[in-house]
């Protein structure tokens, strides 16, 4: 599968906050009427029914959260909803479930549910306190100015192939070139062209490992981040002005709510047990 790591570097909250993230306003604005909408049955399907609590859902789901609509648009959703559940009654009739992709796709989703489910648990019971975004806000804004930076990076799978790169730099041949002939991602086409881009943008180490540069330098060694191994060239930095605090907070929360998933994740890990196939063991760096 391809994707741009212009993107995915970017992209420093896992889709699964950002999705619990979206349910938690939604879950807030029905709370008053939960009660009721779990239990209110709009229709019998061949025994099988549908709640107004289901119904809520999938509107909320195609209008991108908006809760009033028009009673007529309303009922198509609903019609929806019943075509949704016939032709899953038709499948299950026929034995869909036992298709191994189809088992595993309904696995997965029933995961993801769950998972959802107990980050938006997890944001709810400790919502992020006004004083505690201020002194984010103070420790990332309250220095120095901000600084930006734009840098070039060539992105490989293997470590090895990203030090040999470091040494064929080192020698002299050109970094635009080898980004375009070498790097997996789809800046190769711009020679590894990140542009202009705060600390923040990126995930770490590749953000530190930026601010350890001066302009023209590239990294030592190879920066490995959980999208592979960054070969890195800083190509010139500039000062910004400090954005308001009532434009960053909601980014500011949403990265200490990934830390708080993030701390919760590891600590979930480290109680479990998981045991890999042989093929799939994690490698001893002890």
């Amino acid at each position: 599968m391809s994707f741009s790591p212009l993107t995915a570097l970017r992209l420093t909250l896992p889709a699964l906050a950002l999705g619990a993230g979206m349910g938690m306003a939604q879950a807030q604005e029905s709370a008053d009427g939960a009660d009721s909408a779990e239990v209110e049955v709009l229709a019998e399907i061949n025994g099988e029914t549908i709640t107004a609590r289901e119904l809520d859902q999938l509107v909320s789901q195609q209008t991108q959260g908006q809760s009033e609509i028009p009673p007529p648009q309303r009922r198509q959703f609903l019609e929806e909803i019943i075509n949704l559940m016939l032709l899953a009654q038709a499948g299950d009739a026929a034995g869909i479930d036992e298709n191994p992709d189809v088992a595993a796709q309904l696995n997965n989703d029933r995961r993801r549910t769950l998972a959802q489910g107990f980050v938006r648990q997890l944001t709810e019971t400790e919502p992020v306190a006004e004083s505690v975004l201020r002194d984010r806000y103070d420790e990332i804004y309250g220095g120095e100015a901000p600084r930006e930076y734009k840098a070039r990076h060539i992105l490989v799978s293997d470590g090895e192939q990203a030090a040999a790169l470091i040494d064929r730099l080192d020698s002299g041949e050109a970094f635009v070139e080898l980004a375009g002939q070498y790097s997996e991602d789809g800046t190769s086409r711009d020679g590894g062209d990140l542009g202009w881009f705060a600390p923040g943008d990126m995930v770490e180490p590749f953000s530190a490992a930026v601010a350890e540069l001066e302009p023209g330098e590239v990294t030592d060694e190879p920066v490995e981040t959980r999208f592979g191994f960054h070969v890195i060239r800083l190509d010139d930095t500039r000062e910004t002005d400090a954005p308001a605090f009532s434009d960053v907070a909601g980014q500011l929360r949403m990265s200490i709510v990934n830390e708080r998933i993030q701390a919760e994740l590891g600590n979930l890990r480290e109680e479990a047990d998981i045991d890999y196939e042989a093929a799939w063991a994690q490698p001893d760096n002890g």
